[in-house]
């Protein structure tokens, strides 16, 4: 564990999201409770009975407090916020949290939320990785994961990030505990560094593909003169007289 946290206070890290969305993640804060409610607003049915298991209708104050008041080390919580050109930040997209157990306190349970629209875009990915770093910072070896059978968005994206160890189902509740590495993981490549890494493939495989050509016309082009050389000593042959002249 760091004694100098990556992601802390006053880190904030901008990407760009499959969207095409400028958005900068960072921890959240007590002021964004107007915000967290804007956003709960924009929750379908069906994602507020995946994130909270129950038809659950509004945020209480005291649901704002508990969700927004916390205190970065046993209770972490990352958010993906739209940021203009200038920086300035717009409407909040999605929240990642985990909370320490008390009888467990290297394990801590996550929760997972994005706004429907802007499901399927790489927030809860994104949101999920750094939140491995946070919590490998903060001595934590083990996320615990419960999510609805039916919510296969979340089962996949634990996948992608995580790796379980162990699932079991209580119901309808389906329970994954995953390993976290145990140093901290290196930041994912931009957007730009990916490209960079797919042209030097794609570069490396376009040059083997065109010397792949050249020897095979070469090897051709050799089949080709020698069967016209063949064809032209025959053809000579089948000319001489003596070819049909009997005895």
């Amino acid at each position: 564990m760091s004694s100098r946290l990556m992601i802390d206070a006053t880190y904030c890290e901008r990407i760009t999201l499959n969207s095409g969305e400028n958005v900068c993640l960072r921890m959240v804060r007590p002021s964004d409770k107007a915000a967290m409610l804007r956003a709960f607003a924009e929750l379908s049915g069906p994602s507020r009975h995946k994130r909270f298991f129950a038809a659950k209708q509004t945020l209480t104050e005291n649901d704002l407090r508990y969700f927004t008041e916390t205190d970065g080390w046993d209770h972490f919580a990352l958010g993906a916020v739209v940021i203009d050109e200038d920086g300035r930040e717009g409407d909040g997209l999605g929240i990642a949290r985990f909370i320490r157990l008390n009888d467990d306190p290297e394990c801590a349970e996550v929760a997972i939320t994005v706004i429907d629209r802007m499901q399927g875009n790489g927030v809860g990915r994104a949101l999920l990785e750094r939140l491995v770093t946070a919590a490998v910072e903060r001595g934590i070896t083990r996320f615990r994961f419960e999510c609805l059978a039916h919510n296969q968005e979340m089962q996949h994206l634990v996948k992608k990030v995580c790796r379980v160890v162990e699932t079991r189902s209580d119901g309808e509740i389906i329970i994954a505990e995953t390993d976290l590495p145990s140093q901290i993981p290196q930041s994912p490549p931009s957007a730009p560094e990916h490209l960079y890494h797919f042209y030097d493939l794609f570069r490396a495989m376009a040059i083997q593909s065109v010397d792949l050509q050249m020897s095979l016309s070469r090897v051709a082009i050799k089949r080709s003169m020698r069967t016209s050389f063949i064809g032209a000593d025959m053809l000579k042959r089948m000319k001489r007289p003596s070819l049909f002249k009997s005895g």
